[in-house]
């Protein structure tokens, strides 16, 4: 007798997360780093995914790891089956009084170093038992993760005028761009600086990956001054230790600039830049008592420094 084929329903949760995660990413490592995995691991999950399905689901190309089509036919009801489970935990947390679980926040460098430890003692204080998990990240990684259900809220400066119709954005604070320069060059420049004012300068700047990158190359633009970048970081500490070293100028959003080292000036500008720090989750995301006390806390933190 002819044995059948095991059920749809023997893919396990793994396999599915090791299998989006490949596809939004291109990467069988990048899925491995995002899981905490090895990845061999990964491709194995793979591998076995493909042989219970019995059909090939992703395919090398080059150093891109890309779905076929019936991986791409895939991607949508896995997405589905994911968010679904994301929805188990969260249905029964508020039956419970012991304010355990674990929330997934993914946010920016910048935000992780210089806006998040305050809300983040708050909430510890407030609930002992809840592990926080942060995770960091440009924009569009973070939003990834956030569809894909790897990410369970987000902290990120958001594109308003590109909405995913899968996610909510709340704006929680608008925030100033500030110039930032060697101090023996502050000697020559105006106290406050119009794009011209650094086209003298090496700039350091960020990543191009990153929303503020793209505020920042408007700035220029609108002036008629193309930016060259001498550097491009996504850290913001290693920008300024770097301008510190005289190596040149930047441009970071005003709570980086308040600790700042001895060698380096800060200047407003002329016509002031901002980027909109905001809040991001999916939006059939089921708000349970702790991700509800963690926005809170983010939401009154950044209500204080606007």
């Amino acid at each position: 007798m002819e044995r059948l084929a095991r059920p749809l329903h023997s893919v396990t949760l793994r396999q599915m997360r090791a299998f989006l995660l490949t596809i939004e990413k291109s990467s069988a490592s990048a899925a491995a780093r995002l899981l905490g995995v090895s990845q061999s691991a990964v491709s194995q999950q793979l591998q076995e995914m493909e042989k219970l399905l019995q059909v090939k689901l992703v395919e090398r190309v080059g150093i891109r790891m890309l779905p076929t089509q019936a991986g791409r036919a895939l991607m949508a009801p896995v997405r589905r089956a994911l968010s679904a489970v994301e929805q188990i935990e969260p249905a029964i947390a508020e039956f419970r009084s012991d304010g355990t679980g674990t929330i997934r926040l993914g946010t920016g460098a910048t935000a992780c170093i210089h806006f998040l430890p305050k809300p983040l003692a708050q909430i510890r204080a407030q609930l002992p038992k809840l592990q926080i998990l942060v995770v960091t990240g440009n924009a569009d990684e973070i939003l990834n993760g956030i569809e894909s259900g790897s990410i369970d809220v987000g902290l990120i400066t958001a594109d308003l005028a590109r909405p995913n119709p899968m996610i909510h954005i709340e704006e929680v604070m608008v925030e100033d761009l500030v110039a930032i320069v060697p101090q023996e060059n502050a000697r020559q420049l105006p106290d406050m600086l119009r794009p011209r004012d650094l086209n003298g300068l090496p700039l350091i700047l960020f990543d191009p990956a990153g929303r503020t990158r793209d505020v920042i190359d408007i700035w220029f633009q609108r002036d008629g001054v193309k930016p060259v970048a001498a550097m491009e970081l996504g850290s913001i500490e290693a920008i300024k230790t770097l301008v510190g070293a005289g190596l040149g100028a930047s441009l970071i959003p005003r709570l980086a600039s308040e600790s700042l080292g001895s060698g380096i000036v800060r200047r407003p500008l002329v016509e002031p830049i901002q980027r909109r720090l905001c809040l991001a989750l999916r939006i059939d995301k089921v708000l349970d008592a702790n991700l509800r006390n963690l926005l809170t806390q983010l939401r009154s933190a950044a209500e204080l420094i606007s």
